[in-house]
């Protein structure tokens, strides 16, 4: 029994020691944002910048980082934090924090910001 016990121990210990965490999925360098509303991709961080693409609501993608630009107002909303996405055409392009679940920089860490254009 005492033999039984120790080989137990001993396989938990090394599994629990190989750092392999089967429950996180891989991650990538960037983190993924999602909508809660239709949000409008523009080519830069202000309402007159032409919209791209519409993001529908409930749909995740790809949040490069965040910066500052044009307030925004809906659904009752404040927010001047713009998401940069990812688009597979390359480019710049953006879209209000407003849109994304989430804190107002849709979860992206602090350290995420694109910083000055």
């Amino acid at each position: 029994m005492r033999v039984v016990l120790g080989i137990l121990l001993s396989a938990v210990a090394l599994f629990a020691g190989s750092g392999v965490a089967l429950a996180d999925p891989p991650s990538g360098p960037y983190p993924l944002v999602t909508t809660w509303a239709d949000a409008e991709v523009r080519t830069c961080e202000a309402l007159s910048c032409p919209v791209e693409r519409v993001i529908p609501a409930g749909v995740s993608t790809i949040g490069i980082c965040w910066t500052r630009g044009q307030t925004v107002y809906d659904h009752g909303i404040y927010n001047n934090i713009w998401i940069m996405v990812s688009m597979n055409s390359g480019g710049r392009y953006l879209a209000s924090a407003i849109y994304f679940k989430g804190d107002e920089r849709a979860n992206l860490p602090y350290e995420n910001d694109c910083g000055p254009y």
